[in-house]
């Protein structure tokens, strides 16, 4: 009873956090590759700080029991996952996962939130 109430109390932060790095995700993903090297030091050591406090950031949340579902290419599970849109995907097994918008996490194994994704249906 008392680690139910001490997961359910956490569950709220841990759902704020994410947020937190979800935008670190997107923060890391705009920068343009091509525009990381070395006489652009400003943005390569921002890029960089970013991808560390995106690092760290997971290594907390394993940590503490918080871990990301690898959702691409897995198959579809409506417990962990959340249907966007449902698209024939060439050389794709209907059922499974094609893209991943959002990305999902489990809590001490329960769906804290559910990865955001594009299934693969029949042609």
């Amino acid at each position: 009873m008392v680690e139910e109430a001490k997961l359910y109390g956490i569950q709220g932060f841990c759902k704020g956090l994410l947020e937190v790095a979800d935008i670190l995700e997107k923060a890391t993903q705009c920068v343009p590759k091509e525009e990381i090297r070395d006489d652009n030091p400003h943005l390569k050591n921002l890029y960089e700080g970013l991808v560390m406090t995106e690092v760290q950031i997971q290594k907390v949340f394993r940590k503490h029991g918080l871990l990301q579902l690898n959702s691409a290419g897995a198959n579809f599970d409506p417990y962990e996952h959340e249907a966007l849109l449902h698209t024939p995907v060439e050389g794709k097994e209907p059922g499974t996962v094609a893209l991943v918008n959002k990305v999902g996490y489990k809590l001490h194994g329960c769906t804290l939130r559910p990865a955001l994704v594009g299934a693969v249906k029949e042609a």
